[in-house]
């Protein structure tokens, strides 16, 4: 079945989607901790690695676990010797980030433009 009509569409949809693609890989590195940082972060590692193996690995770095996002492999940790997340990234951590201020699945655009708003005039 030919569909001539949709060509341009589905030209656009894949440039689009390609685009973003790299847009955000760039960007996601961009925004990853240098190894030296420490504090609350997200670690992230491979998705579909159970939850345990997970546990154990940020245990061997020397973080403390928090919680579990939504994510499950996606975990928030803190500690405070620097270099927390260059010992992330020897256990396998693809990344580790900044936490969020709020849960965005949750709370939606406006609590994350209200935690913003607080930051910015100093009323967190």
């Amino acid at each position: 079945m030919r569909w001539p009509s949709h060509r341009l569409a589905i030209t656009l949809f894949l440039a689009v989607l390609g685009i973003w693609l790299i847009v955000m890989a760039a960007l996601m590195r961009q925004a990853s901790l240098s190894p030296e940082a420490s504090g609350v972060m997200l670690a992230v590692f491979e998705p579909g690695t159970p939850s345990n193996d997970i546990f154990a690995k940020l245990v061997n770095a020397g973080a403390k676990p928090i919680r579990e996002t939504a994510f499950g492999f996606i975990w928030v940790v803190a500690g405070d010797e620097p270099g927390l997340a260059g010992r992330l990234a020897g256990q396998g951590a693809i990344g580790a980030y900044r936490e969020l201020p709020l849960n965005p699945s949750i709370a939606g655009c406006f609590a994350l433009a209200d935690a913003k708003i607080a930051a910015y005039t100093g009323l967190q």
